[in-house]
């Protein structure tokens, strides 16, 4: 995996090189609330050097990709295999032909794992085996989902495992399935309150109250 101080700021917001200044700006917004400063991610997730690494990237990134003149300059300093092959600089592949009806390729690996759309029906509860199964789906490992959200493996693991006298405060928590759900693609609200649900009425305690 590359360090934050490796990765373009492409790769930093997540969107495609052929990105507008519209998607550009939203993107930024989006790991701004995630990543920023005072955020709950940024708090109880990163290490303070690795928070004031991604702070930095992340506004350096704005000021670069929002304004025309720096990034072309900046555009023209990139690789340029990385845009031949199709591969937007996101934690997903381009999509290639689909195997199966809804099914894209997603991934890093030479064994690229197909990515199937996750829809499950209205009003199911948001359970850790449901967000386990959101990820597989989306074609992602443990290590993987890390990555992006730059949430810890083993809170992930806890998460889907519904350990929840080992993951930390209610306030916290949900921060973290507000994380993972924007990864997956979900509406990260509605994951979050059945999550937070479920944990408060588990009778287990979370861990920190």
């Amino acid at each position: 995996m590359k360090r934050l101080s490796e990765r373009s700021f492409y790769e930093i917001l997540e969107v495609r090189r052929s990105a507008t200044t519209e998607e550009v700006q939203r993107a930024y917004e989006r790991a701004r609330a995630l990543f920023g400063p005072g955020s709950l991610a940024s708090y109880t997730l990163l290490d303070p050097d690795e928070a004031d690494v991604l702070h930095d990237r992340i506004e350096e990134a704005r000021s670069v990709l929002l304004d025309p003149q720096a990034r072309a300059t900046y555009d023209d300093r990139l690789p340029a295999e990385g845009e031949s092959k199709g591969r937007p600089a996101t934690g997903f592949q381009a999509a290639k032909p689909p195997v199966a009806p809804g099914a894209q390729f997603v991934g890093t690996s030479r064994a690229a794992v197909p990515e199937v759309d996750f829809h499950p029906p209205e009003g199911t509860p948001w359970t850790g085996d449901l967000i386990r199964q959101a990820r597989e789906a989306r074609g992602l490992s443990i290590l993987q989902l890390s990555e992006k959200t730059k949430v810890q493996r083993s809170h992930l693991g806890n998460v889907e495992s519904e350990r929840f006298d080992q993951l930390p405060p209610a306030v916290y928590l949900r921060g973290i399935v507000l994380s993972i759900a924007s990864a997956l693609r979900l509406d990260g609200e509605r994951v979050a309150r059945s999550y937070m649900e479920r944990a408060a009425g588990a009778g287990a305690p979370v861990k920190g109250r």
